[in-house]
């Protein structure tokens, strides 16, 4: 795996070939893999053991290695605490970097390296789920641990999966199947389950939507999972996410799991904001560069993509951190201010209000640090967390925090994988550091016996070709045998080669036109039966858009399929 060097200096992975295109600014576009049971998996697999040991070979300075090593103990012991909750947790330890000949790392103190992925608590497509599965492919061949992270302080969408349905008369389109009612709009940490009698029938509204396409889904396998975790947690999303996890304990899978919120207490993740916090203004200036480049470079004009700017209200920075608490769940921006010797952290909730109906906007929730003991103000950010106060990481500090300290690889999706770049440059500019290699894995898996015809848009695009010659180029489809046909077709050779100038061709093209209608009124029976066959064509198009969709969930799959399409494609 070479090595080049990006535009702020700093080493990064030169990725080349599979489903990665490289632009000159360093920036990858990766692309989901249009066959069905493919995979994307960017570098590919066999460089995962290189890549591992290139991050481990980095040289950071006492600081950081010493971060490293306090965040990565407290989060093997909390993701075992967490796993033991609701699964036997996998027995063993990873071998230590030094049985692998590295050294300098804090591995070297027996932990041994990590391996990690995230996603969301949701029921996802099988190409989310397939990361999951290379996870644990990689951390085993490599010897690793392998710890998916639960990205639980994202916004929770409607709590319902698209299932395909093709109804008595033939029609299909999709229908959707929930599992709650409502819970929109706040983060899944903090969605609590509306109704339950609901959730306890989800399996079996899903099997009778799907049984026409396929009679055995895994939610069937999931599903008395997720009503044990339900009645334990009473978050949907959490009990999603350990469902789907006790379902790869019974395949077999040796991970860990942790969710953000879990992950991020305690004082490493403090010092790492403190990081941020102390020289605010200088990351203030890079991250917002960082999202301006990135939407220049690729055209973007929305200011909300990838990410938004970072916001400034006179003394106020915001940062990139998210606060919320149970009695107003609603996601709110964290801004920083400098005063007096102190550093205040705050939601300015009572400043900014004003949008809502008076009453409803929640009190301002602040934390005061001191400006002159990085580790002191760590210690009282950990210590002010609360039920109303839950500081989370907004996206690209989350993977920031989780490549910097927590894992020694990361594995992304495709979403992922680019947006995370920002975070690469943010990286090297602010942090200085040299940037820790991921991989990119995701893969297209489509339910059985609803493959994509690879040639009916080329069909499509020659039947609208051929129906538009017989509007316009009858002549070389007419039966020219005919003394009527045969005149026209000569008529218009010879308004063709006598063409008036321009300005003078009126009459011209009223006679060309009229020759034209002649003939596509002879070919008005064969155009009929070419656009009624573009019509099927076009319906079988959408169908299979709809049948064929790589975004199902993957509790729709029969479970056999999945993992033998998981275990065929990390060949």
């Amino acid at each position: 795996m070479a090595l080049k060097r990006n535009e702020a200096g700093c080493a990064a992975p030169e990725l080349g070939g599979g489903a990665a295109d490289a632009a000159p600014s360093g920036y990858l576009a990766y692309h989901a893999c249009s066959e069905n049971r493919s995979a994307l998996i960017q570098p590919p697999l066999d460089d995962a053991e290189l890549l591992l040991k290139k991050n481990l070979s980095r040289q950071p300075s006492d600081f950081w290695a010493g971060l490293r090593q306090q965040a990565r103990t407290q989060l093997l012991a909390d993701a075992r605490h967490y796993t033991a909750a609701y699964r036997d947790v996998p027995g063993g330890s990873a071998r230590p970097a030094a049985q692998s000949g590295e050294k300098g790392d804090d591995c070297t103190h027996g932990l041994g390296p990590i391996v990690m992925a995230g996603h969301q608590p949701t029921l996802f497509h099988p190409g989310v789920w397939f990361k999951n599965f290379a996870l644990q492919g990689i951390a085993s061949s490599v010897g690793a641990h392998a710890i998916n992270l639960v990205i639980d302080n994202d916004v929770a969408a409607g709590r319902s999966i698209r299932v395909p349905v093709r109804d008595s008369v033939g029609r299909v389109y999709f229908k959707s199947v929930a599992y709650d009612a409502g819970g929109a709009g706040v983060p899944f940490e903090q969605a609590k389950i509306r109704d339950l009698r609901q959730f306890d029938r989800f399996d079996q509204d899903v099997r009778q939507t799907i049984s026409p396409l396929v009679s055995d889904p895994c939610v069937s396998e999931l599903w008395p999972h997720a009503r044990a975790a339900i009645r334990r947690c009473e978050i949907a999303g959490c009990a999603l996410a350990q469902a789907r996890h006790r379902l790869e304990a019974d395949l077999g899978w040796q991970t860990l799991e942790i969710p953000l919120g879990v992950a991020v207490r305690g004082v490493p993740f403090a010092r790492f904001v403190m990081e941020v916090i102390d020289d605010a203004e200088r990351f203030h200036q890079v991250y917002n560069d960082a999202a301006d480049h990135y939407r220049a470079w690729h055209g973007i004009r929305s200011t909300a993509h990838p990410v938004p700017n970072l916001g400034r209200d006179g003394e106020w920075l915001e940062l990139p951190l998210w606060v919320y608490g149970n009695d107003h769940p609603v996601r709110r921006a964290i801004w920083v201010r400098r005063r007096e010797g102190q550093i205040e952290l705050s939601d300015r909730a009572s400043d900014l209000a004003g949008s809502g109906p008076a009453g409803n906007s929640p009190p301002r929730h602040s934390v005061v640090l001191p400006a002159d003991d990085r580790d002191a103000a760590a210690e009282i950010l950990a210590e002010a967390a609360s039920p109303e106060w839950k500081l989370r990481p907004r996206a690209l500090m989350t993977t920031m925090f989780a490549r910097l300290l927590l894992s020694d690889l990361f594995l992304h999706g495709i979403g992922g994988g680019k947006y995370d770049q920002l975070a690469d440059r943010i990286i090297c500019r602010f942090f200085q550091l040299t940037l820790p290699a991921l991989q990119v894995v995701s893969a297209t898996l489509r339910l059985p016996g609803q493959d994509r015809d690879p040639n009916r848009p080329d069909r499509i695009q020659a039947l609208q070709n051929r129906i538009r010659e017989t509007r316009y180029h009858g002549e070389n489809w007419v039966d020219a045998t005919g003394a009527a046909n045969q005149r026209l077709i000569e008529r218009k050779q010879e308004l063709l080669e006598h063409m008036p100038p321009r300005g003078d061709r009126g009459d011209w093209h009223r006679e060309i036109t009229r020759v034209n209608g002649t003939l596509a009124d002879e070919l008005r029976s064969q155009r009929q039966e070419m656009q009624a066959e573009l019509q099927r064509l076009r319906l079988e198009s959408k169908e299979e858009q709809i049948l064929a969709s790589r975004e199902l969930s993957f509790c729709l799959f029969p479970l056999p399929e999945l993992v033998g399409a998981f275990e065929q494609m990390l060949r």
